[in-house]
Formats: structure tokens, C-alpha cells, sequence
């Protein structure tokens, strides 16, 4: 289920925030949430726009993120976030899905206040992405 794919790629980039990530993690993670082959390479994918568009994702976050730079931003909402702008810029995965599922993640590795402002920063996220689809 992409639910736990996403769970995935959740755990790993917490991970990445305070240690090396290697492949064995990475199988391990998989393995522990008993990820089937699709949502493994969905995981993959993932993790690799997000390693290839890092820079690009966290300026946007920290842009958008009014009054707290992307540094100051609890790891839980960091992740989310992270998460969430790939999907929304990156994938075919519709921007009001990314948002639920990131807030999902957040309600249940997270606390109120960082559900609140992720949402506001998704929120802001997605109407700019949709108004330049639209000028496109």
C-alpha cells in the first residue's frame, strides 16, 4: 500500500536527519513494513527525487515557511514536508493526496502545532503550484 511506502520513506529521511542511511537500513525499513515490490520502487522513487531536488525542496519550504527557517522546523514537520513538496512538484500524484497523506504521517509522528503549520505551508505550497499549472 503506498501508505506504507510513504511510511517508509518517512523513517528514512527521520533517519538521515541524525545518522547515515545505507541500503541495509533502507531493505530493513522495507522489510520491517512488509513493503511489496511495487511500493518498494515507489519508495525508491521517491526518495530519489528527494535526494536529487533536496536543495530546490528545502528553499521552497523555507520560503514558504513565514517566520521559521527550514533549520528551526521540527524534524517531524521537516520529513512531512519533504515528503509532500516532491510528491506534489515531482510525481502524478495529485497535490490534494500528497497533502493528506503527509498529514497523516504528521498526526501520527507529530503534535497539533505541527500538523497546523505543515498544513499552512502545504496549503500555500499547493495553490502556487496550481496557479502556475494554470499560467501554463
Amino acid at each position: 500500500m503506498r501508505k506504507d511506502a510513504r511510511d517508509a520513506v518517512y523513517k528514512i529521511l527521520y533517519a538521515k536527519l541524525f545518522n547515515e542511511v545505507d541500503g541495509e537500513f533502507i531493505a530493513e525499513t522495507y522489510a520491517d513494513l512488509k513493503l511489496s515490490k511495487a511500493d518498494a520502487e515507489f519508495s525508491d522513487s521517491l526518495l530519489r527525487i528527494i535526494t536529487e531536488h533536496f536543495d530546490e525542496i528545502t528553499a521552497e519550504i523555507d520560503r514558504l515557511a513565514v517566520g521559521y527557517s527550514y533549520e528551526r522546523l521540527y524534524s517531524t514537520v521537516k520529513c512531512a514536508l519533504c515528503l509532500a513538496f516532491a510528491e506534489m512538484k515531482y510525481t502524478e500524484v495529485p497535490k490534494i493526496v500528497a497533502i493528506d497523506e503527509a498529514m497523516t504521517l504528521l498526526r501520527r509522528y507529530s503534535d497539533k502545532d505541527g500538523m497546523n503549520f505543515a498544513n499552512g505551508v502545504l496549503a500555500a505550497y499547493k495553490v502556487e503550484l496550481e496557479s502556475a499549472d494554470a499560467n501554463n
